[in-house]
């Protein structure tokens, strides 16, 4: 089936690694934030007729309350990597976002659909959905993790489901890195480090094992920016497709942090 994927263009974004450290302050520690969250739901059919393929949109985002600069960096860093909106509020940015996101469904969709519509076979492939969950948790020394829980379909076999995660220093609201973690040159023992807790999670011996249970297929490890800064380790999280096939699901490598103490910068 030929598609015009105009609607990915966000999603390729959202699924992208997430970015930037912090600027200045202490990478730990702070007085912490208070939460709201924004819920909205928006359900629109391809078309007018009757039994038509919908796109639905289900949008659930917490923020941080307050007019203080960390709360203010907070959320302007998620609404950058929700929906690459700024200066709004976050109400503001679900309701654009959804509004956007099913437009863009019937403007470059109905056409294709009034095509197909008479092989019921190739319904379901319009019946388009994206679903955004969200929650905070405590994280080492009172830095803030924002995790995300994205789920999406828009055609294909299957869909996507992935887990996102941000984490923010809570003094000044900056977002934390690897590059703000980690002593310069990290990267070649951090790797050596998660490959052999990746062999040890999947009982694999070798690289040659690994490959063959599609593993590393097409791509060496690397620490990916997707990760939690839990109070005694740091787990690393890869999504579908990112070093294995897509019926591993996502795969979580934690390291504690003794065992990252030579990594990691010391004050």
């Amino acid at each position: 089936m030929k598609k015009k994927h105009i609607i990915i263009g966000y999603t390729a974004l959202l699924l992208s690694a997430c970015g930037s450290g912090s600027e200045g302050g202490g990478i730990f520690g702070g007085s912490g934030f208070n939460t709201d969250e924004v819920k909205v739901t928006k359900v629109v059919p391809i078309t007018s007729e009757d039994n038509a393929p919908q796109c639905q949109v289900n949008l659930q985002v917490k923020y941080m309350k307050g007019d203080n600069e960390a709360a203010k960096a907070v959320n302007q860093a998620i609404m950058q990597r929700l929906f690459m909106m700024e200066n709004l509020t976050m109400q503001q940015a679900v309701d654009s976002f959804a509004n956007f996101y099913t437009s863009e469904y019937r403007k470059n969709m109905a056409p294709l659909y009034r095509e197909d519509r008479s092989d019921e076979e190739k319904h379901a492939w319009y019946q388009y959905r994206y679903t955004i969950e969200t929650d905070t948790q405590e994280g080492k020394d009172d830095c803030l993790v924002y995790l995300i829980t994205l789920d999406m379909y828009e055609g294909g076999a299957h869909g996507i489901r992935q887990k996102l995660v941000m984490n923010f220093d809570a003094k000044t609201g900056k977002q934390i890195g690897l590059d703000d973690l980690f002593v310069q040159g990290y990267q070649f023992s951090l790797n050596d480090l998660l490959m052999e807790e990746l062999r040890k999670v999947t009982k694999c011996k070798s690289l040659d094992e690994l490959h063959e249970q599609n593993y590393l297929m097409t791509m060496d490890i690397y620490a990916p920016t997707n990760f939690i800064l839990d109070d005694d380790e740091i787990t690393f999280i890869y999504n579908p497709y990112e070093i294995a096939t897509y019926d591993k699901g996502n795969i979580e490598l934690s390291l504690s942090y003794s065992k990252l103490d030579h990594l990691l910068k010391h004050d």
